[in-house]
């Protein structure tokens, strides 16, 4: 009896897969009215046996910095075990404006630093006068869950289940430092020959919106790269990987832009 349970004591249990997405490199190009007007790369990498490291940026090219400009990086750490946010950070420019903000989560809240201006045009250079200038610093409740804009993201491809067409997934986020609810409702799932980098899937079409929680009426649209004043439609493989191929939405001025991805790797 000592030796088996000597045997039992000594037995190790294996800590679970991570996803092969906590590892993985997205390139996106950015398209309107058919020529390309910009690219984004968005990349994960794990640190350590518990968080995972995300960083994103967005560039728009010379062919549309005249008209609208459109460039920023956006980075977080995320712990993958307990699925909670650690530190976010956003900087961009959309437009006439540019937004800086810091988010720093604690015990059941999140320190919230911004820096936002206005300029007088939205194509770039932009002129040195500005229309305005704001910088804030405050504390906003997590209570319930709420994450950035990127941790939302992996939190819902983390949690292994494929949803069903019709259902409505509701993830609550801070986009600005504010509280809100990101709802993605299913729409349909198909096979497609002409999925972007794929050719052809299987995949789920998903539009997003924003609800703000105070008097729960429906926003723009928000991902991780752009502000909208609609709502947004993806394309997402239909498997436990979760991967965004085609998203779309209209961008103020400008009409509807296309990101549509270019290559996709992981472990």
């Amino acid at each position: 009896m000592t030796v088996a349970l000597s045997a039992k004591a000594a037995k190790t249990v294996e800590a679970p897969k991570m996803p092969n997405f906590y590892n993985e490199t997205m390139t996106f190009r950015i398209e309107w009215k058919g020529i390309r007007a910009g690219d984004v790369m968005m990349r994960t990498r794990t640190d350590g046996n518990q968080f995972i490291k995300i960083n994103a940026r967005v560039d728009s090219l010379d062919a549309v910095r005249g008209i609208y400009y459109v460039q920023g990086v956006f980075a977080a750490k995320w712990n993958h075990v307990t699925r909670t946010p650690i530190i976010a950070f956003e900087e961009a420019y959309q437009g006439d404006t540019y937004q800086r903000r810091k988010f720093r989560f604690g015990a059941g809240k999140v320190n919230v630093d911004k820096d936002e201006k206005k300029f007088k045009e939205h194509s770039y250079p932009h002129s040195s006068e500005l229309k305005g200038k704001w910088q804030e610093n405050y504390d906003v409740s997590t209570k319930g869950g709420y994450q950035d804009l990127l941790g939302a993201f992996y939190l819902v491809r983390s949690t292994g289940r494929v949803p069903r067409v019709g259902e409505v997934l509701r993830i609550p986020v801070l986009p600005a430092g504010s509280r809100r609810s990101l709802v993605l409702k299913v729409l349909g799932r198909e096979t497609r020959n002409d999925v972007p980098f794929f050719g052809t899937r299987e995949i789920f079409h998903v539009r997003s919106a924003l609800v703000d929680d105070a008097n729960n009426k429906t926003q723009g649209g928000s991902n991780m790269f752009f502000n909208t004043q609609s709502q947004i439609d993806m394309w997402i493989t239909a498997d436990q990987d979760f991967v965004p191929v085609k998203i779309w939405t209209d961008v103020p001025y400008l009409g509807t832009a296309y990101i549509l991805l270019e290559s996709y790797t992981q472990p």
